[in-house]
């Protein structure tokens, strides 16, 4: 079970999440708790000061349909290149930065449903310490709905939601990015596509 586990762990990160979201050395952070619809992990910081330590935290995998879904949750769904991010609000609508996903033009905050927003991969509630309760979570992200002020390293989806949950806007996916570039390029060559959790 635990080596089913470290495996699947290994694959999340090493397919999407990258160390800016899941540690990529599994042994160390996979609680005996995690199942495959429910992992325990390690999450670096979030990159604005000088210490970058671990947080343990939980990803729990939503069945659309099937699970309740708190109002107020921070969603992340895998790319082929990255992780998309998105605000719950309720009533199967996910407020999130729809970014370069139509075109090459940037395109707003919106709100979609779950199925557009998963765009045919799975969705997983990634469980912060939120500094709002959920309620002024989804008060927050409705607050910026229509904004178009996109940009890939300074405003993207994971910074809208970050700013949502906890008043700071940073992306741990561009930090890692921009601290190690060639995994960038290891993941344009990866012959690997799809979440296989």
């Amino acid at each position: 079970m635990n080596m089913r586990l470290a495996d699947i762990t290994r694959k999340l990160s090493s397919l999407f999440f990258t160390s800016a979201l899941v540690d990529v050395n599994p042994a160390s952070c996979v609680s005996n708790e995690s199942s495959e619809n429910e992992m325990h992990v390690c999450v670096p910081g979030s990159g604005l000061s000088s210490t970058h330590h671990s947080t343990p935290t939980k990803l729990t995998r939503v069945e659309v349909g099937r699970d309740l879904i708190p109002a107020g949750s921070h969603l992340i769904s895998p790319r082929k290149f990255y992780v998309h991010h998105g605000i719950y609000l309720g009533n199967g609508k996910v407020a999130h930065y729809s970014g370069l996903s139509g075109s090459l033009r940037a395109g707003p905050i919106e709100v979609t449903d779950l199925h557009q927003f998963a765009h045919g991969s799975s969705i997983w509630i990634y469980q912060d310490q939120p500094a709002f309760s959920n309620d002024e979570i989804v008060v927050r992200a409705c607050s910026r709905i229509g904004e178009a002020q996109y940009k890939i390293l300074s405003n993207n989806c994971e910074h809208f939601c970050n700013w949502c949950i906890n008043g700071t806007s940073y992306s741990a996916q561009v930090i890692e990015y921009i601290h190690c570039p060639l995994r960038v390029l290891r993941q344009i060559f990866c012959q690997k596509a799809g979440l296989i959790a």
